[in-house]
């Protein structure tokens, strides 16, 4: 999100520009594989 902001404060963007984030998980969703990290 942060390289996202950035970019708009850079205006990368032009005016009017729709743009889409699409948050997919990172280190947040590594909890959910937990078991993996922990059995190898």
């Amino acid at each position: 999100m942060q390289g996202l902001i950035d970019l708009v404060r850079k205006g990368f963007f032009p005016k009017g520009s729709r743009v889409l984030y699409a948050h997919l998980g990172g280190a947040p969703a590594i909890n959910g594989y937990s078991y993996t990290f922990r059995n190898g």
